[in-house]
């Protein structure tokens, strides 16, 4: 009876280990075993609140077809060479249609996160590396973004592409790929208004040749629909009529316009959450002897020079890029005409860099969790079912989410002024050693 059990125990032994050894060779998949899975109990929730995808798609259909957009499609709000980009799409059935689209908006979520983790490891040496870092920096990203991250797939709405192509264009100004960096910030504007916001930035800090590749590659992929309409023979004035219809009356506060979505932009909206937003719940009418349009432009025009502040003191060093956009991710979320709850999606890369900084800089811990903890009240905490329906309705009406995002201002002024990335200290030390000290004595062993 002894001799029976020796086999089984040997069985279950051989078992065990052949588990520890797959357990071993899966290890270094972990993380993509466990986004896939994800990804598909997400699946489901593709768009159930607004789906965007066949929206995009009839868009370019409208190109296609050689019609004016806001003709065609009037609710199309979004510059035409957005639409340009799912005309691939549209020639798809509808279930592969919503596939491939899920597909590339979760493909663009990782490609920000991982863009952002890279940057924050040169920043923060030992924020992904050392330890458990990396796992506590996604656990606190998921924590504070993941609200946001639902948001926009079951909006399934075009942010995820644009911050991704505003991200690869950060990371190609952050390693000194000056004109790669300007191309792709010229697509993101090509694409989604708010990314002109960067061409100021680049001017004030000189940076000529990323000036002329933005500018270059916004005409051209902005000109892409009216070329197929000469080339098919149909409508050519898509940017003209964008530039003349939207972004006009956009630009002036207290304007009006005809546009079926000018109400939702201008009128009392719960769910405008950009400061414009605020103010039209707010202030109705006069206030103070001020018209609602002074006060938004008095409101902009604080945030404005705070932002300015911020950009003006940063240093020209290219890696400081990397801070700087998010101060201005934050800042196209607070100036937009509109800003909806799925475009918080863009609050991921200044959540993601602060983090980094609490987590690896001792100098940053307090302060950055501090901050960190108020933006995610602000911004999520206080808007969940959780938190239940009048409390969410209550963030929404006195502009939390806007607060929340404008708080993380607080740590990157921090790392801006007061104690900079050791990554970058490191590199400025090298600088001023090599400029202090002569060739001569770099190249010569002194006798002693």
């Amino acid at each position: 009876m002894q001799s029976s059990a020796y086999p089984a125990g040997s069985a279950a032994g051989s078992r065990m280990s052949i588990l520890r050894s797959s357990a071993e060779r899966l290890k270094p998949w972990s993380d993509w075993i466990v986004l896939i899975i994800t990804a598909a109990a997400l699946y489901p929730m593709f768009g159930r609140s607004s789906d965007m995808g066949p929206f995009y798609s009839a868009a370019g259909r409208c190109i296609l077809r050689g019609e004016a957009l806001l003709t065609c499609l009037p609710p199309y709000p979004y510059q035409p060479a957005l639409a340009v980009l799912f005309i691939p799409l549209a020639f798809l059935p509808a279930i592969l249609q919503r596939l491939v689209w899920y597909v590339i908006c979760v493909g663009c979520l990782v490609v920000v996160v991982r863009l952002t983790e890279a940057i924050a490891e040169r920043l923060y040496p030992g924020a992904t590396t050392r330890g458990q870092n990396l796992f506590w920096l996604r656990t606190i990203m998921l924590i504070t973004c993941g609200k946001h991250m639902l948001d926009v797939v079951t909006y399934a709405s075009h942010d995820p592409l644009s911050l991704a192509i505003i991200m690869f264009a950060t990371w190609a100004l952050f390693v000194g790929r000056e004109a790669v960096g300007g191309f792709w910030f010229g697509v993101a504007a090509a694409v989604r208004a708010s990314p002109l916001i960067y061409l100021p930035y680049l001017i004030v800090k000189r940076r000529w040749l990323v000036c002329l590749a933005f500018v270059a590659a916004l005409l051209a992929v902005s000109l892409i629909p009216d070329m197929i309409g000469a080339l098919r023979g149909g409508h050519t004035g898509h940017l003209t009529d964008w530039l003349r219809q939207v972004v006009g009356p956009a630009l002036f506060p207290g304007t009006s316009s005809k546009l079926v979505f000018w109400d939702i932009w201008n009128g009392v909206n719960l769910y405008n959450q950009s400061l414009r937003g605020v103010i039209n719940r707010f202030a109705t009418g006069p206030l103070f002897g001020l018209s609602p349009t002074a006060i938004l432009l008095a409101v902009d025009g604080v945030f404005a020079a705070v932002v300015a502040v911020l950009l003006l003191t940063s240093p020209r060093r290219r890696e400081y890029v990397a801070i700087d956009t998010a101060v201005l991710l934050i800042a196209m979320l607070a100036l937009s005409p509109m800003t909806s709850r799925y475009h918080y999606i863009f609050v991921l890369p200044p959540v993601i860099l602060a983090t980094a900084a609490t987590i690896a800089d001792p100098r940053m811990r307090k302060l950055g969790t501090y901050v960190l903890a108020v933006s995610f009240l602000l911004r999520a905490g206080t808007s969940n079912d959780l938190a239940g329906q009048r409390i969410t309705d209550f963030a929404y009406t006195y502009g939390f989410m806007p607060l929340g995002a404008i708080t993380l201002y607080i740590a990157f002024a921090a790392m801006l002024w007061v104690w900079r990335p050791p990554g970058i200290a490191a590199l400025e030390s090298e600088d001023e050693s090599e400029v202090i000290r002569p060739r001569w004595m770099r190249s010569r062993i002194l006798p002693d």
